[in-house]
């Protein structure tokens, strides 16, 4: 595991700023609604707070823009791992993600932005305080996640004060928070020589300079509030990030789906030698039908060398395998815009992402969603999944058909 010292590259920065989810159009919306009040008051006092909101939400939007760059290039600073971690907090006020976990495995984490470890600047609220943020246990990169993709669990629910839920997408993995000025029942510790306003403890400080409450680590979902021009009750300003920002911008890039098409063949040619071992194949899959269908194995049930095991480990609940029960070539596999029928021993299927529009969107958040092909598969090879029909089809390999688009086609690989 490496620690703290994570770089990302200058291209994710720049180009994540055009391609967000509506969050910054939400805190755009926070700035002018609050200025075009405070204007008409001809309030001078009450628009200087105003243009302290608008650099607020610079820093967070430059802030944002570097989580998303730090996702989607964590393979390039950490070789041998995967892509989509986000750091931990800044606990000690150093500016960096310290070295070590930050809680237990899919808990989150709360303290200042650590912005050393993101490659940026010293990035101030107007107000003059250090950002601060929250990541996702689904997302973070100590410990890490079992798995880590496209259908990983937000944590995150942002709410205007009304109540109103201000994220459409419900998988927010990351906030970040302008804290802005202390309310009246806010006491801020002296930085006594530190860097950032406050002590060295981000967990003793989390309360007088955020407004709602949150704690340094938690489980489950936590509910964010969007703070107000006027401060009342509450006047943090947060941004946030969810995991469709981060595969969105994976995507757009070049060499993802090459990326994807390597985990679906290494999985692949390691499962292949595997059909001849009865005691394998049946410890991993259950009879349906004419088949014996199952989950993929582990890396380490599969003996992959640690350089691919984190990779086929986050995607591996994309797949499902099924394998003629007698042993035959049973599976008849229809190849997309290729004439005739492959016939296969064994069949390994890749859901790809989820449908989100149609008469049957896919849902995979719940264990039993997750537990349903029906969620993964469609032109019927859930359904065969599920009585054990040896009939699929697909493509052969995982091809977006645009940067802009959800890749949700079957991959289906035949193993003999």
């Amino acid at each position: 595991m490496k620690h703290g010292d994570a770089r990302i590259d200058a291209w994710p920065i720049q180009r994540h700023r055009q391609h967000g989810s509506g969050v910054m159009a939400v805190l755009l919306i926070v700035a002018l609604i609050g200025a075009a009040g405070l204007l008409a008051q001809g309030d001078l006092a009450a628009m200087a707070r105003t243009r302290a909101q608008t650099r607020s939400i610079d820093a967070l939007a430059r802030a944002r823009a570097a989580l998303i760059g730090y996702a989607v290039s964590y393979a390039e600073s950490h070789p041998g791992e995967a892509y989509g971690y986000l750091p931990c907090p800044d606990a000690n006020n150093t500016g960096s993600t310290p070295i070590g976990a930050c809680g237990a495995r899919n808990i989150g984490s709360l303290g200042r932005l650590p912005y050393r470890t993101l490659g940026l600047a010293d990035l101030r609220d107007g107000w003059g305080n250090c950002l601060w943020y929250a990541v996702a246990g689904s997302v973070k990169h100590n410990p890490k996640p079992l798995a880590l993709n496209w259908d990983s669990p937000g944590q995150f629910r942002p709410l205007a004060q009304d109540g109103m839920e201000l994220a459409a997408d419900s998988r927010v993995v990351a906030v970040v928070f302008a804290p802005g000025p202390a309310l009246p029942h806010q006491a801020r510790p002296a930085s006594a020589g530190r860097h950032c306003p406050g002590s060295d403890s981000a967990a003793a400080d989390a309360s007088h300079f955020l407004d709602g409450g949150y704690p340094a680590s938690f489980g489950g979902s936590l509910d964010v509030f969007q703070g107000t021009a006027d401060g009342l009750p509450r006047n943090d300003i947060i941004a946030w990030v969810s995991l469709d920002d981060i595969f969105g911008a994976l995507r757009r890039r070049a060499d993802f789906a090459p990326y994807v098409d390597k985990v679906i063949s290494t999985a692949s040619a390691a499962l292949a030698p595997r059909l001849d071992d009865g005691d394998f194949i049946a410890a991993h899959t259950a009879p349906a039908g004419a088949l014996l269908v199952g989950r993929l194995p582990a890396a380490a049930a599969l003996g992959l060398p640690a350089d691919s095991g984190d990779a086929h480990d986050n995607w591996r609940d994309q797949f499902h395998l099924a394998a003629c029960a007698d042993g035959s070539a049973c599976i008849g596999l229809s190849r997309d815009n290729v004439p005739g029928t492959t016939w296969c021993r064994a069949a390994l299927l890749f859901g790809g992402e989820r449908l989100r529009d149609g008469p049957q969107p896919q849902q995979r958040i719940t264990a039993a969603q997750r537990a349903d092909p029906a969620q993964y598969f469609e032109d019927g090879n859930a359904e065969n999944l599920l009585a054990g029909v040896p009939a699929f089809s697909g493509a052969h390999d995982f091809l977006p058909s645009s940067a802009a688009q959800a890749a949700t086609r079957d991959v289906v690989r035949c193993l003999n």
